[in-house]
């Protein structure tokens, strides 16, 4: 994997398997990391040098970014990759480092044609395994055109005596809007193709082991209601095999006796490595007997029902994520619909982390509310949820939730996130905690909105992270004292200022500036020492 400068930068050797980063003149277009951490900063020091100047010391810091090499490939995280002598705790890059556009939390996989974006400038991460010459397919496609010219013919009787079955079938489907219209031709098509198939049945397996019956059909008939068959059988057995039930049993079970079937056959359905279920067919009352022809046209229909089944999930799955999208951060809509996709279920699970909390209200939001109708209320409250939400997730953190004219946003308790770096964490909530005002002044003024001040709170410490409530209805959140001092500093704000904690400013260490408000006894908390963030310190 190499480091592609972009924008017509080039990168310059500069000994030991270091470069320098250069906006022009002699140069690679790109470099091979030689070590891991490979350090990306302005720092004399770094792996890769950017370039030095006073406006590019507030857009870059010293030690902006590092690429780190594992087993699974390489990744990139955010600032210096140790602790630095004066804080002894690892420091965020003044602006951060962003993948393909989206900033970075935690350690994240680079993969070929990735963008890395530190500070203004940008690289692409390239895979170059070797000299693989470029194919241009002009002269081969002129020749071939150039030959004889075939066309297939469907009633070809040749045609017709080895795909023909498939070939109507597939049409057919493709002409098909809904999974279960296909699902339904499909069992028709088996009855009526296959002779021994009075009656056909889409057996689907559950997460839990059990089977329910989702399409039953019988010949010239149609769907066959209250389907009934023995889940517990087809829990044992073996769930990649096809078994025939042989015709002219002499013990022959009453269900048997009853319907007349005296030949059967099951086909195990899958999809991407899971069980989907099973597709069942009986001779019902017709006495034929199925044949090694017919299992082979069955375990066809069988793939074809496997894909419709597969299709279906998949298409379930997007719209859950769409819809879930509106309402939960990408890393919990993430999370979630990855536990969905396996089959999971997502559990009561929670944990002790070191977070930082950031509450943020709307000043007079209150008597605002009285004197206006609920659809002028909405017309303010959606575009300031959505600004903020926005300015939160922009910095790598997500919001918990929405409380009236309040929101609730968090910083390192990202679901399925094995902990990091709480220094981190509280610099991403300052930075947008300094953001949202202005944000929001400017969202108000282009939308010709009421611009009703913010008040903000930030804090850090450790708190309860995970699912919260019972199976039936879970939220995914953050408790403990942590939270409530948070929402107890947001009432300590001036307009449109955030108020943090001791224990933030202690994590930030010089990155950021503060006004020092001194102590102040806050309710149910006691005295607090309080700290007004006023901007981010050049790394």
């Amino acid at each position: 994997m190499e480091l592609e400068a972009l924008d017509g930068a080039v990168l310059a050797a500069a000994g030991e398997g270091r470069w320098q980063l250069r906006e022009s003149g002699p140069g690679e277009p790109s470099c091979a990391p030689a070590a891991s951490p490979f350090v990306i900063g302005r720092a004399s020091d770094c792996h890769l040098v950017l370039p030095e100047s006073e406006a590019l010391r507030s857009q870059t810091s010293r030690r902006h970014c590092h690429l780190l090499e594992t087993e699974a490939g390489w990744s990139v995280a955010d600032g210096s990759p140790s602790a630095e002598p004066d804080t002894g705790r690892p420091k965020p890059s003044i602006t951060g480092t962003r993948v393909n556009g989206r900033r970075v939390s935690g350690a994240v996989p680079l993969r070929a044609g990735d963008v890395l974006e530190a500070g203004p400038w940008r690289f692409a991460f390239v895979d170059r395994p070797g000299a693989a010459r470029a194919l241009d397919a002009t002269e081969i496609l002129r020749d071939v055109a150039a030959g004889t010219a075939l066309k297939v013919e469907t009633d070809d009787p040749r045609l017709k005596e080895q795909f023909g079955q498939l070939h109507e079938l597939v049409q057919r489907l493709a002409q098909i809007p809904g999974i279960e219209e296909s699902l339904t031709a499909l069992l028709a098509y088996a009855t009526s193709k296959i002779a021994a198939a009075e009656a056909a049945a889409i057996l689907l397996a559950h997460p839990d082991g059990g089977f329910a019956a989702r399409l039953a059909w019988q010949k010239n008939l149609g769907r066959m209601p209250g389907f009934a068959f023995s889940a517990a059988l087809l829990a044992s057995l073996p769930p990649d095999r096809s078994f025939f039930l042989q015709s002219r049993l002499k013990d022959r079970s009453e269900s048997q006796s009853v319907h007349d079937i005296s030949s059967g056959l099951l086909l195990p359905l899958w999809g991407k490595g899971e069980r989907l279920g099973v597709l069942y067919l009986d001779n019902r009352r017709n006495g034929r007997t199925f044949t090694e022809g017919d299992l082979y046209l069955g375990s066809a229909l069988a793939s074809l029902i496997s894909l419709q089944l597969a299709l279906e999930k998949q298409a379930a799955l997007a719209r859950v994520e769409e819809n879930m999208a509106r309402y939960f951060a990408p890393d919990v809509v993430e999370r979630i619909v990855e536990q969905s996709a396996g089959s999971g279920q997502v559990g009561l699970d929670v944990q002790e982390r070191d977070v930082t909390v950031l509450f943020v209200d709307m000043e007079g939001f209150t008597a605002f509310s009285r004197s206006k109708t609920p659809r002028e209320v909405s017309e303010l409250l959606n575009p300031y949820l959505e600004t903020v939400a926005r300015a939160i997730q922009s910095e790598g953190g997500h919001v918990n939730k929405f409380i009236g004219d309040a929101v609730m946003g968090i910083f390192g308790a990202q679901p399925g996130e094995a902990g990091g770096d709480p220094a981190r964490y509280a610099g991403q909530a300052l930075r947008a905690a300094l953001a949202i005002p202005e944000k929001w002044r400017s969202t108000a003024v282009e939308k010709r909105l009421s611009p009703l001040r913010l008040r903000l709170g930030v804090n850090s410490g450790r708190a309860v992270v995970g699912n919260i409530g019972y199976a039936a209805r879970l939220e995914y959140s953050v408790l403990g004292d942590t939270v409530n001092q948070a929402s107890r500093l947001e009432k300590q704000a001036p307009p449109d200022r955030a108020c943090c904690s001791q224990a933030v400013r202690d994590l930030v260490g010089g990155a950021f500036e503060f006004e020092d408000l001194g102590e102040r006894e806050i309710k149910g908390v006691g005295a607090v020492r309080l700290f007004l963030p006023v901007r981010e310190t050049a790394a």
